[in-house]
């Protein structure tokens, strides 16, 4: 039992050195490049390599486990949720790689982005409402209030700044309310399961829960330069997508080796 727990601990640790490593490295690509000719291509690559990862994970945890049960409906409704926005990232590069339309926004990649967040939804709360046990009804209603207070503040700040002139501005807008909305419904879930982590120590929950709380950094620093049309350096929002990218395949990493790859091993 104790060989086991140290183990545990060692993968664990191997796969926090693993992902931070993968971050530093290709963050720092997207920080050198960010001011020359390439940041643009690199950042748009990154971020397709980045979620492709994490879909070429999911997809292989789907064909080991199967769709039975509550995980295996959980993992397959992620793996559809991340190959929709690997669509939406692939479409967006091609936007501002092929046809030179930079930041494109609103277009077809936001379709994919937000048809992603129904099978994100059910596989956050499926997952919240098994590894949820214990969490303290205080703790629920102090971050469901710091998520609405989020909420309020940063749509008011999106319609402050929103030019609500010509004819796709209502759709801009819309577009630019709805992120931050399914963001704030996802990451109260996200941000609970991260507190409450320390009772399980085999769950991927912390990654895949980390990630949540990265890409709404990400999404609020990207709908602030949408709406505004900044057209200034952009390359720490790329990091942050990156950064949350890499944090699902480090979730999906460690739930195939614990747990998939370990029923594989009993079952023998």
């Amino acid at each position: 039992m104790q060989q086991s727990t140290l183990n545990i601990a060692k993968e664990r640790r191997n796969l926090v050195v693993g992902l931070l490593t993968s971050m530093i490295i290709v963050n720092i690509i997207v920080f050198l490049t960010a001011s020359s000719d390439i940041g643009r291509y690199v950042g748009d690559i990154t971020r397709v390599g980045s979620i492709g990862s994490a879909v070429a994970i999911s997809i292989l945890i789907v064909g080991r486990q199967g769709l039975g049960g509550l995980f295996g409906r959980a993992y397959a409704a992620l793996a559809v949720a991340l190959a929709l926005w690997l669509v939406a990232e692939s479409t967006w590069a091609y936007y501002e790689l092929i046809l030179n339309v930079e930041s494109p926004f609103p277009s077809l990649a936001d379709v994919f982005w937000l048809g992603a967040y129904a099978p994100f939804a059910y596989h956050v709360f499926s997952t919240a409402k098994f590894f949820g046990k214990g969490v303290k009804k205080r703790t629920a209603l102090i971050v469901s209030a710091a998520g609405v207070v989020f909420l309020y503040f940063y749509i008011q700040a999106i319609v402050g700044v929103s030019d609500l002139q010509g004819s796709d501005s209502l759709i801009s807008l819309a577009i630019s309310v709805a992120y931050p909305l399914l963001d704030t419904v996802l990451i109260i879930p996200a941000v609970l399961m991260v507190t409450n982590a320390g009772r399980g120590q085999l769950t991927s929950i912390p990654w895949i829960f980390i990630a949540w709380i990265l890409l709404v950094i990400a999404d609020s620093l990207l709908g602030i330069t949408a709406v505004t049309g900044f057209t200034g350096e952009t390359f720490h929002i790329t990091m942050a997508y990156n950064a949350s990218y890499l944090c699902f395949t480090a979730g999906l990493l460690w739930y195939n080796r614990l747990f998939i790859m370990s029923d594989k091993r009993l079952e023998k």
